[in-house]
C-alpha cells in the first residue's frame, strides 16, 4: 500500500509535501480564516422565546461599518471637557427639578419630556394656553434661580 501524497498551492503551483507539513498548512489557513472572517463579522442572535433579535458586532469592526450601523460616537469637534460639563449640568438640573411641586413637575414633563405643545398641555390640564405659557415661564424662572445657586 502506497503512502498518500499531500499537495499545497504556492504561487499557483501545486507542491508535494509531507502529511505533517500539509496539516500545519491547513491549520494556519483555518486560523487565518477565523481571524479574517469570524472575528470581523458580527452575528445576529434570535431569541424565539422572547421574540427578540440582538446584533453582536464582531470583535474587530471598521469605523465606517459602525457609522453605517448608526452607532453613536462623541463628536470630534466636541472636546471631552464639553461632554463633562454637559453631564455636570444635567446632574445639577436633576437636583433643581426636586424643588418643583408635583403640578410644576407634571407641566415640565408634559412640555419638555413628552414634547407636547402648550395647546395640547392646556387641553390636558383643562386651562387656557395662555395659562400654560405663564406657568411654564414661572417654572423655568424658578429652575433658573435654583441653577444659579449651584454655580
Amino acid at each position: 500500500m502506497s503512502e498518500k501524497i499531500f499537495y499545497i498551492k504556492v504561487g499557483g503551483r501545486k507542491i508535494a509535501v509531507s502529511e505533517e507539513v500539509y496539516l500545519e498548512y491547513r491549520h494556519s489557513l483555518d486560523r487565518e480564516k477565523y481571524f479574517m472572517k469570524d472575528l470581523k463579522q458580527g452575528r445576529v442572535i434570535v431569541d424565539q422565546e422572547n421574540m427578540t433579535v440582538t446584533y453582536i458586532p464582531g470583535r474587530e469592526i471598521s469605523y465606517e461599518s459602525l457609522l453605517e450601523a448608526d452607532w453613536d460616537f462623541p463628536s470630534a469637534d466636541r472636546p471631552a471637557e464639553d461632554l463633562l460639563i454637559r453631564a455636570q449640568l444635567m446632574e445639577k438640573l436633576e437636583e433643581a427639578l426636586h424643588i418643583l411641586s408635583d403640578e410644576e413637575m407634571e407641566l415640565i414633563q408634559e412640555l419638555f419630556y413628552l414634547e407636547r405643545t402648550e395647546r395640547e398641555a392646556a387641553k390636558l390640564f383643562r386651562v387656557s394656553q395662555n395659562t400654560v405659557h405663564y406657568r411654564k415661564n414661572k417654572v423655568l424662572e424658578k429652575l433658573k434661580g435654583a441653577l444659579k445657586k449651584f454655580f
